[in-house]
């Protein structure tokens, strides 16, 4: 597998995922990496990197013409939560105007980084890329399984490869979300576990999918199919989130049931505040006083939250995952990608913790 001396086009390179792939692309294959950069504020991280930042976004045609001028492949990484409409423009018709822009530029391929939510948050046991694609009403799952669809329609039309890559619960250093954020939790004792940890851990560290997706970009094998994308050594999540609590001196977590929480009384309080929160993120104003003004009234709402004692940990999804006990079959990739997880468990939980320290968010 050789990158050196290839253009290549990171999407979402600001992200934790976009981030880590750029970095190895440049450091390890010897790639010519662009990354498209939309806020400038989110590329500092970058800067570090010998990489070319373009000004751009996916919903300006004009700036990914400009990005993938010259490419042979793009990784699209961009993937974003929030409101359907936020969802939609981005995960849906951004992903469209990327596959038209590597169309009319010569792209040799692309690799779309999808999710496994596409599967809904309690998959048949043993599912495998068949398994039946559930819309939830969850925003950002149901718009990457339209974009997913958009894929498909795309390329019975036209002649660009795209493979599809659907990882599971993406941690290791800088992970926001299976990292970052359950680690700060614990520290604050609010980070419980769900029905004692018993449900089934599918969890992927950042590098293993990260080689998952060197492999899709040169993978003839792979073109026009999914693949399911995990560490390939199920546990469970009171091992995955107690080796989180060891790293803090902590031996034991709380628990909470996965059947009584759901009917949580003021669930739906704390999720009209998500509402709120979320709206005012939308629309902030570009201009000052107005943007103070917003900024103020999200504080506002945020500590009216806090007092008020209603935001859950979980969401009713959450804690259907959590709960979830099963496999998942992911011998595809292994046929067809030739994929290993090279990360152990173990290892990937020093890394992490190294990490940790080094930034100061646990104690060194």
């Amino acid at each position: 597998m050789s990158y050196a001396g290839k253009t290549v086009l990171v999407t979402g390179a600001t992200g934790f995922i976009g981030g880590r792939l750029a970095e190895r692309l440049v450091f390890e294959h010897g790639a010519e990496v662009r990354a498209l950069i939309r806020d400038w504020g989110q590329g500092v991280w970058l800067t570090r990197l010998p990489v070319t930042l373009i000004e751009g976004d996916i919903n300006h045609r004009h700036s990914l013409d400009r990005a993938m001028a010259g490419c042979e492949i793009v990784f699209h990484c961009v993937g974003v939560g929030g409101t359907l409409d936020t969802c939609l423009e981005t995960n849906v018709e951004g992903t469209r105007k990327v596959l038209e822009a590597a169309e009319a530029a010569g792209v040799k391929r692309v690799v779309y980084l999808s999710t496994s939510a596409v599967h809904g948050p309690n998959p048949p046991e043993n599912a495998d890329e068949r398994a039946a694609l559930v819309r939830t009403g969850w925003a950002y799952g149901d718009t990457k399984i339209a974009a997913e669809e958009l894929i498909v329609a795309f390329t019975r039309e036209h002649s660009l490869p795209v493979v599809i890559l659907r990882p599971t619960f993406v941690w290791g250093p800088r992970s926001p979300w299976f990292t970052v954020d359950p680690i700060q939790q614990i520290l604050r004792d609010t980070w419980p576990l769900v029905d004692h940890g018993t449900g089934t851990c599918h969890a992927v560290h950042v590098d293993n999918l990260v080689d998952a997706i060197l492999l899709a970009g040169q993978s003839p094998a792979a073109d026009g199919q999914a693949f399911l994308i995990t560490d390939d050594q199920p546990s469970t999540w009171a091992n995955f989130f107690l080796s989180y609590a060891r790293m803090v001196g902590k031996t034991s977590l709380a628990s909470v049931s996965s059947k009584w929480t759901r009917f949580y009384p003021v669930r739906k309080l704390d999720q009209l505040f998500d509402w709120i929160l979320q709206l005012l993120s939308d629309h902030m104003p570009d201009v000052e006083p107005l943007r103070f003004s917003f900024r103020v009234a999200h504080f506002a709402v945020r500590r009216i939250r806090k007092v008020a004692g209603t935001q859950a940990v979980f969401s009713d999804w959450d804690l259907v995952k959590y709960a979830r006990q099963g496999r998942l079959n992911t011998s595809k990739a292994r046929e067809v990608l030739g994929y290993r997880p090279s990360v152990s468990i173990s290892e990937g939980m020093r890394q992490t913790e190294e990490w940790l320290r080094d930034q100061r968010i646990i104690p060194g």
